[in-house]
């Protein structure tokens, strides 16, 4: 049965806060009690195995009860912030309805006299409260059942925070049942962006999954924001006076959200491809952060991590895309016996990117990447099933800087194979200074017609030696020039033209991605 306004108001966030606060203390201390019983636990004796026995259902027990109350605890939290919004919302729509001399119908959830925007809002306001009672209802119903299935592991994801190391996170989730990892998603619907969790394991609760349920609630929220928004300007717009500071706040917080949006259409229509491999989606978030693999990276034997250089954000994901598609191409053409499931290529956007030239001549960006690009490759080593996988990480022009901060100052890559393309520097002013597996092997490429050379003299003081120089220390392989642009100068265009059709470049990509000899080497007779 489908909720009223009018229950909506009667709905109170401080007494959903109070059921928060209560059931949250009496869990912890529950849960503390079961702790002191373990602790005192030490009885010797005759009769001293009856005892443990006896405490050992007791604090079973205990177990249960607390783990019921930080259930409802966590539910109650998170509903009473979704419920304070939502009055909000429909306070403001009650302020817009009384402005154009129209009602809420509190009974039967109508506008009256009708309008189609004012309809709109309200039946997303409607939507959302449903949802709202019915995740309450879910996990207050979780209370009273079976008791005996309920494990550590499971106490432990709900009463402590969920482990950030990669490998631990993944042996927590692998022994989750279905609808606990349902319940953690309940609880954070950005849960599939935790390093270690499967990309798509048998029962495809995994990273996929997750993120492509996020990645409609996303759209689905900011398309309401945008509607409600171009309501509110055009209210504005039609007005006697017009507030210009007020218009011009909304006129950027849409063109922001529309940005946005765009953003999250262009990973969907990657996910909708059907004219090939698969798409995973390995993260996504609302701050513009996102990786999408071609294949599956838990199964693949030879695995790649691509990132992209200055300007390229998600609402260019098809660009970026078609790169990783083509050395994904070029890999399996050149690895002897390579199955497409063997080669998964990740592109990977999960750091704020510098957007123009002037932010991407400094190493902050790149520095503040780092962790998040180790951590990203550590999980995709502890997900990893089967033989532990031949790895290579590719940098694009500023992509190329955030690979070397990851493997430099105190951050450790855990990569094969690192390859800078179009690099303005690496952060390091030699390739052994960078911490990678052992054995690892740096390459470095650069078109002659890359237009990055000219700038090489102003970021060589900010971001480290050309890795393309011979004393830098790396492999270099070739590529082909590229175009030129005018009176035969560099060009942008060749900044881009390693991943062009036929190119030298994508040969060296596929061998090296595929664990084979690079075919084409600078200076190499």
């Amino acid at each position: 049965m489908s909720l009223t306004v009018a229950d909506i108001d009667r709905w109170s966030v401080d007494a959903v806060r109070e059921v928060h606060l209560a059931a949250g203390a009496r869990g912890r201390a529950t849960l503390d009690a079961a702790d002191d019983m373990a602790l005192d636990d030490t009885w010797v004796g005759a009769k001293a195995e009856v005892r443990q026995h006896t405490n050992a259902i007791i604090r079973a027990e205990l177990d249960a009860h607390g783990v019921e109350s930080l259930t409802v605890a966590r539910a109650a939290g998170v509903a009473a912030d979704r419920i304070a919004r939502l009055q909000a919302n429909l306070a403001a729509l009650r302020h817009d309805a009384d402005e154009l001399d129209m009602a809420i119908d509190p009974l039967t959830n109508t506008v009256l006299p009708g309008n189609n925007d004012l309809r709109n809002r309200l039946n997303l306001i409607v939507v959302e409260a449903n949802s709202i009672d019915q995740d309450l209802a879910a996990a207050i119903g979780t209370v009273g059942r079976e008791r005996q299935d309920r494990r550590p592991q499971l106490r432990r994801a709900l009463s402590d925070p969920l482990p950030d190391d990669p490998r631990q996170f993944n042996e927590l989730w692998n022994r989750l049942t279905p609808d606990e990892k349902d319940e953690l998603f309940r609880r954070d619907h950005s849960i599939g962006n935790r390093d270690g969790m499967p990309w798509d394991p048998p029962d495809h609760l995994g990273k996929d999954h997750y993120n492509r349920l996020h990645l409609t609630e996303l759209e689905q929220r900011t398309q309401a924001d945008l509607d409600r928004m171009r309501l509110s300007i055009d209210e504005l717009l039609t007005g006697h006076l017009v507030d210009d500071g007020i218009l011009y706040a909304l006129q950027s917080q849409f063109d922001a959200a529309r940005k946005q949006l765009d953003a999250y259409r262009a990973v969907d229509a990657q996910l909708s491809l059907d004219n090939g491999p698969k798409r995973y989606l390995g993260l996504l978030d609302e701050f513009g952060h996102g990786a999408l693999s071609i294949g599956n990276p838990d199964t693949a034997a030879r695995n790649a991590i691509f990132l992209p250089g200055t300007g390229q954000d998600l609402s260019r994901l098809s660009f970026s895309d078609r790169i990783a598609s083509a050395m994904r191409t070029a890999a399996l053409a050149a690895g002897t016996g390579l199955k497409p499931d063997d080669v998964a290529v990740t592109t990977w956007m999960g750091y704020d990117r510098p957007m123009d030239l002037s932010r991407a001549a400094l190493p902050g960006p790149a520095q503040r990447g780092a962790d998040r690009l180790d951590v990203f490759e550590n999980g995709l080593r502890a997900s990893h099933v089967g033989h532990r996988s031949i790895d290579t990480v590719i940098g694009h022009s500023y992509g190329s800087t955030v690979l070397g901060a990851a493997a430099s100052g105190g951050h450790h890559l855990d990569a094969d194979n690192v390859i800078a393309v179009g690099s303005p520097g690496m952060l390091v002013e030699r390739a052994d200074r960078l911490s990678l597996t052992p054995g690892a092997h740096v390459y470095a490429m650069r078109a002659g017609n890359d237009i990055i050379g000219f700038g090489g003299v102003v970021t060589e003081w900010t971001l480290g030696a050309e890795p393309t120089a011979p004393g830098f220390g790396a492999t270099r392989l070739a590529a082909d020039p590229g175009p030129t642009g005018p009176l035969g100068l560099p060009s942008v265009d060749a900044h881009s033209s390693y991943w062009s059709d036929g190119n030298t470049a994508l040969r060296n990509f596929g061998a090296v991605i595929a664990g084979m000899p690079p075919p084409y080497i600078v200076g190499r007779r």
